[in-house]
Order: C-alpha cells, then structure tokens, then sequence
C-alpha cells in the first residue's frame, strides 16, 4: 500500500504544485512515522456548541470534541469500516442505567475529568447540560423534545455520580418512557459540559454562555482543538491521558477548508486523507478506479425538495403534481450519484416500519408531466432553483433537472448558494423575515432515529412547538394526528396514524418530499482504514487507524 502511494505522489507532483497553499507548515516537519490525518471539509464551522450545531461541519467537529451518556453500537465489518447499530447503544460518559417506569437512572463513570480544565465530571455537570439543552433557543432543543425531555426539573443530580431522568410524552403531558427516549442521548445534541468553566463566561444578558460555547470547548471528548486559521483550516489532537485509557491511532487530525480547489488532486497527491463531501459521482468512481478505497454505507441521509407553495406557479398542485413526474430520478441517482444512493419513496427512514412507499407513484413520465400542466393551465413558465453549491453533485442534479423540464417547455433558473448562506435565506423565509425565496429548493438532510417524529416535526408540522417550514404549507389533520400519536405506545395505531400523514403529503406535496437516500460515501488514502457510518453520518476519527 505504501508503495503504491509513493508512486500517486511521484505522478501527481507537478498538479500539487499549485495547491500545496492548502498543506499547513507543520506537515513537513512531523515526524514521518506519525503524519497527521488531513480531513477535507468544504466549508469552515459556524458554531462549537453542542446544542446550537448549525451546520455539518459543527456536527461532524461535535462528535469528536464531545461525548455524552451513551454512545452508538458500532459493528467492525469485513472490509474495516464500522457501521452503527441503528437502535444499539453503549455506555460512554455514564457507566451503566436503570429504567423504573417513565425515570431512567444513570450512573457515572467516577474519575471522569474535563480537559484542559481538570474539573470532575459530576451529576450537576449532566443536570445544567440538559437544564441549558431546553431553555435556549437551538436545535437542540427539538431533538431533547423528541427524547421527551421539555422543563430542568425533569432532571434530578441524586449523588454526585448519580442523575435521574423522567421523560414526558408532552410538555404538559405524563411521565413516560418513550421507545425513543434513551436511544436519543447517543446523539450529540445530549453532549456534557463543563458547567463549573461556561458558567464563568455566563453573564446577566447571556446566562447560558452561548457567545462563549459556540467558540470554546468545554468537554470530556477525545480531542480538543489546539488551533484554528478561520476559513482555512482546524487541528484537533488527541487529550493526553484521556479517561478512557485509550489513546486514538491518530493524535493530529487536521480539517482542512477545500472550498473550490481540486478535490481529486489533492487526495491522489496525499495532501488530504480522508472526504466524504465536495465530490461528484464520476470523481468517486476515478478515485476507486485509481486505487482509493471508496466506501459506501446506507445511513439515512435523504436529498428533498420543496415548493414554495405560497407563490405562483406552485400554488396549484397539478403543477406541483407535474413537476415530479419531470425528475429523472434515475438518472439522478445513477449520473449525479454514480450509483451510491437509491431513489427515495417514503417521508421517513425506510427502515422504519412507517413507510408506506406513497411517493413511488412519481415515476419519470414526460407526456404526463405535460399533461398536468396543460390542465393546471400552465404550458410555459420559468422558476427559480436553490441549491447549496458546498456539494458538487448538487449542481450536477440541478442540471439534469433543468434538462428535463426544458423538454416540457418550463425553465429552470439555477441558483447556486453557499451553504452558510443558502441555511441563512431558507431560515428567513421559514420564519416569515424574508420574501425574496420563491421556487424550488434541494436539500438534504439526516434522519437520525428509525421513527417519524423529527422528521414531522422539522419539515411539515406547525404545532406551537414548531415555525413552519420553508414551503409555507399546512394541513389541520396532519398536526392533529401528529400530536396525539408522536409518542404513543400503541405501535400498530402509531404506524396507521404516520402512514396516513404520508398518503396526505403526497396528494398535496407538502415541504420536503423525498427525492434520493444518499447514503455516505467516503473516500480513504490506500493505508488508512477504519471509516464509520451511522445514523449521524459523520466521522469517528478514533476509529481511524493504519491498515496492519
């Protein structure tokens, strides 16, 4: 393997020449036999706090910077990578539990401590975690819900080493325990912090150190950043003497910004290690091609569209009707995607006993798409098409796309955005601040748990706990059942009650209708192994390690 990466380098010597800008002054010098692994990232972090996360990159960096009460179940598969047990967890922060009804009580590891500070981890640590988890205004917040965690007095410091947990179906609503409830604490947002060292940024106009928190690290993980260049690149290395005992094969991990620079070169030259975004489909394939591993795993991240239902034409339905039947999804997933993804016909994980396939009714059909609109009334017009342009095969989709709807006389106006700010328009026009979206919108997000709740919650749902959603739709039955089943044990009228919610958002095509399950796709150099796939897709960097 070594060889054959001494050969790439030797060929690609020349390409690198202009790009080595990217390669920090450190990596020379490194001892040879511990090189750092370099992680190519399209865009930098917007924020560092665990229940604020605002975009991948915050997530991915919170996964390996934080740790919480429980962690995923990983399972080490025959080519190397570990895939995550969907519904597995195992202890990580908290040493083991017990469950009496609707309370769940967990006890800590003793001689846990936060670095750099020193601080044992305690129960009031655990307690202010979940106290600031529901009492500011992030994402955190919704997923807590989801968990059946809504007021601090639901959380309870027993012992110094002990806290108590009752979950809620509601925030007005009964103890219990939702099949949803423990599994959710393995996710980042649940993540523990220092609350003896935020508590000294806290001030009276910012009581829960937000300013603080989203730039500094509080926490137990097994990595803490050691610099940081804005927009070009992030070191993180290993906690020295970590609490666990273990110590991660690689101690320097660097995230490097790529932005717009050729991807390719880079990890055929040895300049990047690690990727798992800001490549296409045919990228991928002449990587593997070349002798890269290219790994692909099913976790459920999903590619959506929306309307903007509010303004014409998409105000009429047959247009909207006519426009699915005008994607070519095969094409979609087997061009843009390069056969690593699958088309998608459920509004939840298709995993999950919820899914109805409602939305394989739209199947590539050009004379029907041109009849709907001939009926709607609406022969010839031109809309506007958003997009995030942090991922390459999002503009090879969109073109695709606009390809197929020329041929049904209806122009497609591309409109590439960076991802930062693409988040900051659709929010805007979410929350009613903003009018200047109109159209289509791509997106693509992850459905963390094998259960409908946070999908309904973040995409079609307008109960008082939500803002809407981007497509300004709304449906009385859709909340109404939602509410009284989200956290029902009643399996068999909860799957009815969901599947009801997907047959109506397919005869309407509310927000975020299914387009593709992307899976992850992660391209590795030839001597590293190790690469994760969960449910959160990111990286695990203490999984990584040289190939024996």
């Amino acid at each position: 393997m070594l060889s054959t990466h001494r050969k790439l380098r030797r060929a690609v010597l020349p390409v690198l020449a202009a790009l080595m800008a990217f390669a920090s002054a450190d990596l020379a010098t490194e001892a040879a036999e511990n090189p750092p692994l370099v992680h190519a990232i399209p865009n930098d972090i917007n924020s560092l706090d665990p229940a604020d996360i605002q975009g991948q990159q915050d997530q991915e960096i919170g996964v390996n910077i934080y740790e919480r009460l429980v962690e995923f179940q990983f399972h080490e598969q025959p080519d190397g990578s570990f895939v995550a047990d969907p519904t597995g967890i195992v202890p990580q922060l908290a040493e083991s539990w017990t469950i009496d009804g609707a309370t769940v009580t967990f006890k800590l590891r003793e001689g846990v401590t936060f670095y750099p500070t020193g601080n044992p981890m305690t129960s009031e640590d655990v307690r202010w975690s979940f106290e600031r988890l529901v009492s500011i205004n992030g994402n955190g917040k919704n997923q807590a819900r989801v968990a059946g965690l809504y007021t601090p007095d639901q959380v309870v410091a027993v012992d110094p080493l002990t806290v108590a947990i009752t979950f809620m179906d509601g925030p007005d609503g009964t103890p219990t325990l939702l099949p949803v409830s423990v599994m959710s604490m393995k996710f980042q947002q649940f993540a523990i912090i220092d609350s003896v060292e935020a508590r000294k940024h806290a001030t009276p106009e910012d009581p829960w150190a937000n300013t603080w928190l989203r730039s500094n690290v509080a926490s137990t993980g097994q990595y803490y950043i050691e610099s940081r260049i804005p927009n070009q690149q992030l070191d993180l290395v290993a906690v020295p003497n970590h609490w666990s005992g273990e110590q991660p094969a690689y101690e320097h991990i660097v995230l490097r910004v790529t932005g717009d620079a050729d991807l390719v070169a880079l990890i055929r030259g040895g300049v990047v290690n690690y990727a798992a975004e800001g490549l296409t489909g045919r990228q991928y394939d002449a990587l593997e091609a070349a002798g890269f591993p290219v790994l692909h795993g099913n976790t459920p991240s999903m590619l959506r569209l929306s309307f903007a239902q509010d303004k014409e034409p998409f105000t009429n339905v047959l247009v909207r009707r006519a426009m699915l039947y005008a994607i070519p999804y095969d094409r979609i997933v087997s061009v843009a995607l390069g056969g690593r993804g699958e088309r998608a016909v459920c509004q939840y994980n298709p995993d999950d006993i919820t899914c109805n396939n409602s939305y394989a009714q739209f199947t590539y059909d050009l004379d029907k798409a041109r009849a709907l609109l001939a009926e709607a009334g609406q022969t010839s017009f031109s809309f506007d098409f958003w997009y995030s342009n942090a991922l390459p095969y999002n503009n090879d989709i969109a073109i695709l796309i606009a390809d197929s709807m020329k041929q049904i006389g209806v122009t497609m106006n591309l409109r590439p955005t960076p991802r930062l700010q693409l988040t900051t328009m659709s929010r805007q026009r979410t929350d009613g601040e903003d009018e200047s979206m109109s159209g289509m919108m791509l997106s693509e997000g992850v459905i963390w748990l094998n259960d409908p709740v946070t999908t309904t919650n973040s995409l079609v749902s307008k109960t008082p706990e939500t803002r809407g959603n981007w497509s300004r739709y709304y449906n009385p039955e859709i909340d109404a059942l939602h509410y009284e089943f989200r956290n029902s044990n009643d399996v068999e009228a909860r799957r009815v009650a969901y599947q009801r919610i997907q047959d109506i958002l397919t005869d309407h095509l509310g927000n975020g209708i299914p387009l593709a399950v992307l899976g992850r796709t992660i391209v590795l150099s030839p001597w590293i192994t190790g690469a994760t796939f969960s449910q959160d897709p990111y990286a695990r960097y203490e999984y990584l390690r040289p190939v024996d």
